[in-house]
């Protein structure tokens, strides 16, 4: 057996969103003298962690752009066909494809094959697709799928039922692999939330915060609104928002059409996460839908209260200190609950009942890297 075990992962860009964090998370945490990772992206521009991949020694490949399915979708998907041929005969050196992109995974994954021996692992992230065009073409290619992967992962229960039939599930099996964290990074230290705080000024402010791509399905423009509602109560209120994306500029339209632009900061991209959870009061996460968001683990262990949808699956809490609602009630019974909540809540070190839950990162790298040295020697 020759090592390392080159593992080809399979995602869009990336950049710190919650599937890529978790990703890198495991990359740094298994024994890169046994195992490499390598990227296949599909954005067509450099993300976030590129730098950190190449100094770990993972390379970085890229397919054209297959993001909106407008007018010119069907001349892009058959030349992502022409270049997925091209690459996969190119570089054969990638035995186990671990892929991240599902709504495509039956299209890469059947290339894959035709090029050389391959083991398949499809890895299902969330509980639906995107609605429109997209989530009905990305459900039709999901049929497909159960007969070309050869593993099915998912970071939830929820997230299986949505890919993975029942029956097939009982004939190949399927993995739960939790989304671990890094549980001492986030930690609850009082030393750093007092600095951060006063780093931004917000000593004495009651602090709602929210970590997540700024995608449709992240529902950000609700937060706005349940957050209006909070300001009624408590006008020494802040929104925090961390991350970027392509609808961050509708919602930071709509931030100053209300006039609440002084009460609401967007960091952008930030890589002091951990000590940003520290900061806040409350941590919100509205999403329409979602597998089980690495985010909402690294809040509970910085010892967050947490405000979760309905649309993400109660997988999430782990700790107790997650309380769900459904988006489809008005922003003020949001707002009510968060302001009640909080005010009476205890922050407090939560790190052993994150670590007793399975969800550190030390034992999901371990089982992650058992799983690809185990596949290897058994397949090739």
């Amino acid at each position: 057996m020759d090592y390392p075990i080159r593992i080809l992962h399979v995602v869009g860009l990336m950049g710190p969103g919650g599937i890529e964090t978790m990703i890198m998370n495991l990359y740094r945490r298994i024994d890169r003298n046994l195992i490499q990772f390598d990227f296949l992206t599909h954005y067509g521009q450099e993300g976030a962690f590129d730098s950190e991949i190449k100094s770990l020694g993972g390379k970085i490949y890229c397919m054209p752009k297959l993001k909106d399915f407008k007018k010119t979708y069907y001349l892009a998907i058959f030349k992502y066909i022409k270049e997925l041929n091209l690459f996969f005969d190119k570089h054969r050196e990638h035995y186990i494809i671990h892929g991240h992109m599902t709504n495509t995974a039956s299209i890469y994954m059947k290339i894959a094959k035709k090029y050389g021996d391959r083991f398949c692992i499809a890895h299902s992230h969330l509980t639906q697709a995107r609605p429109g065009l997209p989530g009905i073409v990305t459900n039709i290619l999901h049929k497909f799928l159960p007969k070309i992967a050869d593993a099915y992962f998912s970071c939830s229960l929820m997230a299986s039922k949505w890919i993975f039939p029942e029956d097939k599930i009982k004939i190949k099996g399927l993995h739960i692999l939790k989304n671990g964290i890094d549980s001492e990074k986030y930690t609850f230290n009082e030393q750093i939330r007092i600095r951060k705080r006063s780093e931004f000024a917000l000593e004495n402010k009651f602090i709602i915060g929210n970590v997540a791509r700024f995608k449709l399905e992240k529902n950000q423009s609700f937060l706005v609104d349940v957050f209006l509602e909070i300001l009624k109560i408590n006008m020494n209120s802040i929104l925090l928002f961390v991350g970027d994306g392509e609808e961050r500029k509708n919602v930071e339209r709509k931030v100053y059409l209300l006039g609440i632009q002084e009460k609401v900061l967007f960091l952008g991209i930030r890589y002091d996460v951990p000590d940003i959870l520290q900061a806040m009061d409350a941590f919100v996460l509205p999403s329409l839908y979602e597998g089980l968001p690495v985010v909402g683990i690294e809040a509970q262990a910085s010892g967050l209260p947490c405000f979760i949808s309905d649309g993400v699956t109660v997988e999430t809490d782990v700790t107790g200190n997650c309380f769900f609602l459904s988006v489809k009630e008005k922003p003020s019974v949001w707002a009510q609950m968060i302001t009640n909540k909080s005010k009476k809540y205890v922050r407090k070190n939560t790190s052993q009942q994150i670590i007793n839950s399975g969800y550190d990162i030390k034992k999901t790298a371990q089982e992650m890297q058992d799983f690809y040295l185990e596949t290897y020697a058994v397949n090739f």
